[in-house]
C-alpha cells in the first residue's frame, strides 16, 4: 500500500456585477473540476502539452455541475472571452471581464476553457440566477489553488 500526500484541488469565483445604476454587486461560487480538468492537471506533472486555459464563457443551463461535463449546458452565444491571469505559487486566477452586450441574459453557469471556440473544458460552476442587462458589466475572477488535503 503506497503513503499518499493528498492533495485538493479547489476553485473558488467571485463575480463583481457593475450595474447601470453605478452600484457595485459581489457574489462568491464554488467551481468543480471536470474530468478533463483533472486530466490536464496530471498531464501537465506528466510534462505532457496541453493547451492553456484562454477563455471564459457563461450559459443560462442549470443541470448541477458534473465531473463528466465537456461544455456548458447552455452557453450564451459570443459570450466568449478572453481571461487576463494572474497569481505565483498554488495559485492562479483568471479574470475575464463581460463588457456591456457581451453574454446578456440570465446567467447561471460559467465555465473555463482552452479555445476561443471548442476546446476543453476544465472547469465549470452553476449558480442562482445573475441577470446580465445592457449597460452593465460582469467581471469575473476565477481563483484555482492546489493546497495539501
Amino acid at each position: 500500500m503506497f503513503l499518499i500526500n493528498r492533495t485538493l484541488s479547489r476553485g473558488d469565483i467571485e463575480l463583481l456585477i457593475q450595474r447601470a445604476s453605478g452600484r457595485i454587486d459581489r457574489y462568491y461560487f464554488p467551481n468543480l473540476y471536470t474530468n478533463v480538468g483533472l486530466g490536464r492537471l496530471a498531464a501537465l506533472e506528466a510534462d505532457e502539452a496541453v493547451d492553456p486555459i484562454s477563455h471564459m464563457a457563461v450559459g443560462t443551463g442549470t443541470t448541477p455541475a458534473a465531473g463528466g461535463d465537456t461544455a456548458l449546458e447552455a452557453e450564451i452565444a459570443g459570450s466568449r472571452v478572453a481571461v487576463t491571469k494572474s497569481g505565483s505559487g498554488a495559485s492562479r486566477i483568471y479574470t475575464a471581464v463581460f463588457v456591456e452586450g457581451v453574454g446578456n441574459g440570465a446567467i447561471t453557469e460559467a465555465g473555463l476553457f482552452s479555445a476561443a471556440t471548442g476546446g476543453q473544458m476544465s472547469n465549470r460552476s452553476v449558480f442562482g440566477v445573475k441577470t446580465k442587462e445592457p449597460g452593465e458589466v460582469f467581471t469575473f475572477n476565477w481563483m484555482l489553488t492546489h493546497l495539501r488535503a
